[in-house]
């Protein structure tokens, strides 16, 4: 037990259990996903679209983050302590986790890495803890090869949305 305990310690940060529903991003919690100063938000079916200052784009449905594009690879950050309910036995219980975040190299060949992105309280702060999950990539094998949409996320609801933005990525100057 002192050892977890240590380890929360070093760490810092203990993410409260998971039945706590996490908040979806907005622009403010990360300068790479507000909007171009001059770009104009724009529609594509249901979501609200926007170049962000990161490189990629914001898309929004009301005032929410639903995913984003950014030029990165993603990557993982430190484990985490985190708190969460036993399934088995009622009560809470320490378990190592893995927190996404986006990284710092570049996609190859103008390629992009799809995120969706939520926030998560933590506990005893209050503070909030963002991780940043791939859901895919926009990539090609080559600087002249055609690009392809890869969707890993299991939503029907989230992948229907990505696939109905390819039109504006097929057209969107990264992809020349």
């Amino acid at each position: 037990m002192r050892p977890l305990l240590a380890a929360v310690a070093l760490v810092g940060l203990c993410v409260a259990d998971d039945k706590a529903a996490p908040t979806r991003d907005t622009p403010e919690i990360d300068w790479r996903l507000a909007k171009l100063a001059h770009a104009k938000p724009a529609k594509i079916g249901v979501l609200t679209y926007y170049p962000n200052t990161g490189g990629g784009y914001t898309f929004t449905e009301g005032q929410q983050i639903v995913f984003y594009s950014l030029p990165f690879l993603p990557a993982t950050s430190l484990q985490l302590a985190v708190l969460v309910e036993q399934k088995d036995v009622p009560g809470l219980v320490w378990e190592s986790r893995t927190i996404a975040t986006i990284g710092k190299s570049q996609m190859p060949f103008g390629g992009q890495t799809f995120f969706r992105g939520e926030m998560k309280k933590t506990a005893p702060e209050g503070t909030s803890l963002r991780e940043d999950t791939p859901i895919a990539t926009w990539t090609r094998d080559s600087p002249t090869g055609r690009f392809r949409l890869s969707i890993m996320d299991v939503d029907s609801e989230t992948r229907m949305k990505l696939k109905s933005i390819i039109p504006l990525l097929e057209h969107a100057g990264h992809t020349r």
